[in-house]
């Protein structure tokens, strides 16, 4: 199970292994996705607890929909799926 670690300190943010997003009042951390080689942007969205879980333990992007106030799996209809390399 992942458990996200409640933020103490900087120093805990930026030297440790903890891993402790930082979401917003609404429960969303915005996510830039870049191609792996090229480094260029394919898109911008959000993601709440459940869906960064679900990325990580997937290893696919897994998005939340503000319009639809929903979880997407990027590709799961169009098979663009987005895979995690890092």
């Amino acid at each position: 199970m992942i458990e996200f670690k409640k933020r103490l300190t900087i120093e805990q943010v930026e030297e440790s292994t903890e891993l402790a997003p930082k979401f917003d009042a609404n429960g969303l951390i915005p996510v830039i996705t870049t191609d792996y080689k090229s480094g260029e942007v394919l898109m911008q969205g959000y993601m709440n607890q459940d869906a960064l879980k679900q990325t990580i333990k997937l290893g696919e992007a897994v998005y939340y929909s503000r319009s639809r106030e929903t979880l997407w799996h990027k590709g799961k209809t169009s098979g663009l799926i987005q895979k995690i390399e890092e």
